[in-house]
């Protein structure tokens, strides 16, 4: 497959799953009155395309940098592996749930901002951009992690506006198609 094509595919698969992160986090924001395990594991398949969209960039993308690489498949792979924890195990203590979510929200905002703070190929709007989003996602995450008290109902929103955020700057990023340079990140 030519490098344009496999481009094309790229940005189709991150508009697709950025999509699917934010009907996600919409569903879970607009009907309050489902049951709390149902929207965290609402949550846990928004994330579960979050870490999809970041390990198809990281493993196909080769304009990047083998530390972009990384720094997606990483995240991708973290993610991935605390959607399936939080999926197989739904009878655990709901904020034990509540708090592996938070902690892959934690890991995506922080690869976020590092791709949005290093990448400097990217537009200075798209940089922004993730570095915005990576630091509300890595701010969500750390209030969810300490709020214990403020009600389950309540932390499950917060993630929600985080996964929301994280699946419109994947929107975002498919449409515009950018391109970056193997010298990304390899200061």
């Amino acid at each position: 497959m030519s490098e344009t094509k496999v481009q094309g595919w790229l940005r189709g698969l991150r508009i697709v799953f950025g999509l699917i992160c934010v009907l996600l986090s919409a569903v879970v924001l607009a009907y309050p009155s489902l049951d709390i395990l149902t929207l965290i594991l609402i949550l846990a398949g928004a994330l579960l395309f979050v870490g999809l969209a970041r390990i198809m960039v990281g493993a196909f993308a080769e304009n990047l940098s083998a530390r972009l690489r990384e720094i997606n498949l990483g995240a991708g792979l973290i993610e991935i592996v605390i959607t399936i924890t939080a999926m197989l195990y739904p009878q655990d203590i709901t904020q034990t749930l509540i708090q592996l979510l938070s902690v892959a929200l934690l890991v995506h905002g922080t690869s976020s901002f590092l791709i949005g703070r290093f990448t400097r190929t990217l537009q200075s709007p798209l940089r922004s951009l993730l570095e915005v989003v990576g630091l509300l996602s890595f701010t969500l995450s750390v209030v969810a992690l300490v709020s214990i008290p403020i009600g389950f109902l309540s932390l499950v929103y917060i993630l929600s506006i985080g996964y929301l955020s994280n699946g419109i700057a994947e929107i975002i990023l498919g449409i515009t198609g950018i391109e970056l340079s193997p010298n990304d990140l390899s200061e």
